[in-house]
């Protein structure tokens, strides 16, 4: 007698089929293996022959057929506008739309993860012409689910690839901008300066068609812009349209420009670009499309318009110098040092509700070490910076411009203070003798909301007196710039008042010698600031200099670089 039992045949739709299904869409992380493993099994197991994956962005608001099997007028990649399904329930014949059902669709599972749709799996009618049963029905509904979690998480690595991708890109294009700024500072042949600019718009981003206006200053007191940079394009362009493109103001996309800039069409550009310096555009950047076809993100025109600053300000540069070696004698070369480098310090500090600002530099020489500045960052904020380069004369004035390049390229890319410190102390390194260092003191005030970061890079500690009179010595950061380039800095963050006052100074002013070689010292100088600390902060400023002066019996900066920053909080 035989033992043996009949064989139960497996079933299309038991757990096991949806437990092999699952496991196959959970076996990969990408997004298109996700599709095509939903797809195919989904038409395998319901014995349908025609079939798609609709991906939505919701950007665009729109569907994206991500994959299409058999009989089907839908190809990857095209758009569909679609009405957008309310919930996860199955839509039936007459309620699949029309785009749809006339590709002979006749069913649409939504994918949604958490309440969020991410695309739509629309399948045809059965090979036999039978309907969908229910045991099919809730199959397909069980899969769909499965598969929204797969696609969701597919979705979520390829996030942060392209994250990841960013970054690397953003720091490629940091450290060519500092090794084009420290290239620009190195020369002053303009032929040399536009061959750099070519290098950089092809190798980084595949332009080679590009020009380049810059405003001039002209020794009537004009400026006028001119063509100094192109590629593929005249050399020279008409004063009528130099002067219609020194008027932009804005970015301009050149698709979508009316017919008043189809002469610029037709030298084939793509992107106009006014490079904007306090208010006021001191450059031009037209671009062609990249070779690739790729467009511009927001990545590529940021480090376009760093790049752009840096050309144009090394090319009004070496205007700048010819034109002072042209009208000054060997024997004033200090004399022209100096004014260039009261340019790299700031012209006028900016006007902000909430804060009042006040500065004072005077060097010891023609030249001195001393640096400060104050910057508008993009969000409003205001970095303030102090700085006093090792040693006088011409080579603490050129490390002082190198301090200045590397904080001007960074401000606008809005990276970290720790970053942006640790970033010019590895340039100082790299490009200054070993005993050659900074001392250097940086900080972030936002008016909104009174918050101040700041790192102190072996700098006189600033002096923070508060509205009560308490004083706060800012320390907290790192080594001085140029000891070690792998060193890390850390900042502090604080809280400020309506009446607190911040007071950045080098040592030439705590270390003014008077009688018997005795320092003015900083118990005097917060003696000076505790007894004017209510007065305006130019008059506070003043104040000090007068109480160097009246201690040594010498002008302020006889002995060394003599510089004060102050930074007083107001009422809004």
């Amino acid at each position: 007698m035989s033992n043996t039992f009949p064989v139960k045949p497996t079933d299309r739709f038991d757990l096991r089929a949806l437990y092999e299904a699952s496991r196959l869409l959970s076996t990969s992380d990408d997004r298109a293996a996700v599709v095509r493993n939903l797809l195919l099994s989904t038409l395998s197991k319901l014995l349908v022959t025609r079939g798609a994956v609709l991906l939505f962005d919701p950007l665009t608001q729109r569907f994206q057929v991500a994959d299409a099997r058999g009989p089907i007028g839908l190809t990857p990649g095209t758009e569909l506008k679609l009405p957008l399904p309310e919930t996860d329930r199955l839509l039936h014949d007459a309620d699949v739309p029309e785009t749809l059902r006339a590709q002979g669709l006749c069913l649409l599972v939504p994918l949604m993860f958490r309440y969020r749709l991410l695309g739509l799996l629309a399948l045809g009618r059965k090979a036999t012409g039978q309907p969908f049963s229910k045991r099919e029905l809730e199959f397909v509904q069980a899969l769909a689910t499965l598969s929204a979690a797969a696609l969701h998480n597919a979705l979520l690595i390829e996030e942060l690839q392209q994250a990841n991708r960013d970054l690397d890109l953003r720091l490629q294009q940091l450290d060519t901008l500092f090794e084009l700024a420290q290239e620009f500072n190195a020369t002053i042949d303009r032929s040399r300066l536009a061959h750099l600019l070519s290098l950089a718009l092809m190798g980084q981003l595949l332009i080679n068609r590009y020009l380049l206006l810059v405003r001039i200053e002209a020794a009537d007191g004009n400026a006028p812009f001119a063509v100094l940079a192109s590629r593929g394009l005249p050399s020279s362009l008409s004063p009528e349209r130099i002067e219609q493109l020194g008027r932009l103001e804005q970015p301009l996309l050149l698709e979508e420009a009316p017919a008043a800039w189809d002469w610029l069409r037709a030298f084939q550009l793509y992107l106009v670009l006014p490079i904007r310096q306090q208010g006021i555009t001191q450059a031009v950047l037209g671009l062609g499309r990249r070779i690739n076809g790729a467009p511009y993100g927001p990545g590529e025109l940021e480090f376009l318009y760093a790049l752009g600053t840096l050309a144009a300000s090394a090319i009004r540069n070496t205007f700048l110098i010819e034109t002072q070696i042209e009208r000054q004698h060997l024997e004033r070369e200090l004399q022209r040092a100096r004014q260039i480098q009261q340019r790299l310090l700031p012209q006028r500090l900016p006007e902000v509700p909430g804060v009042e600002l006040a500065a004072c530099a005077l060097p010891s020489q023609e030249v001195g070490g001393d640096y400060y500045d104050v910057l508008r960052e993009p969000d409003g904020s205001l970095r303030l910076a102090i700085a006093d380069v090792a040693g006088k004369g011409m080579s603490a004035a050129l490390l002082m411009a190198n301090l200045q390049a590397c904080l001007h390229v960074l401000v606008p890319l809005e990276s970290t203070l720790e970053q942006s410190t640790a970033q010019i102390n590895r340039v100082v390194c790299e490009n200054t003798e070993a005993d050659r260092f900074i001392t250097f003191f940086q900080a972030r005030y936002t008016p909104s909301t009174r918050q101040l970061a700041y790192v102190n890079a072996g700098h006189n500690p600033p002096l923070l007196l508060d509205s009560a009179g308490r004083t706060k010595r800012l320390s907290h950061g790192g080594l001085l710039l140029g000891v070690l380039p792998e060193a890390r800095y850390e900042a502090e963050r604080l809280s400020l008042m309506p009446g607190d006052l911040l007071v950045l100074f080098t040592d030439g002013v705590t270390e003014a010698m008077g009688p018997g070689d005795e320092p003015f010292g900083e118990d005097r100088l917060l003696a000076c600031l505790q007894a004017h600390r209510h007065a305006p902060a130019r008059t506070i400023i003043e104040a000090v200099r007068q109480a160097v002066e009246e201690f040594t019996g010498r002008p302020a900066n006889s002995d060394d670089d003599f510089t004060l920053l102050i930074l007083k909080v107001l009422p809004f």
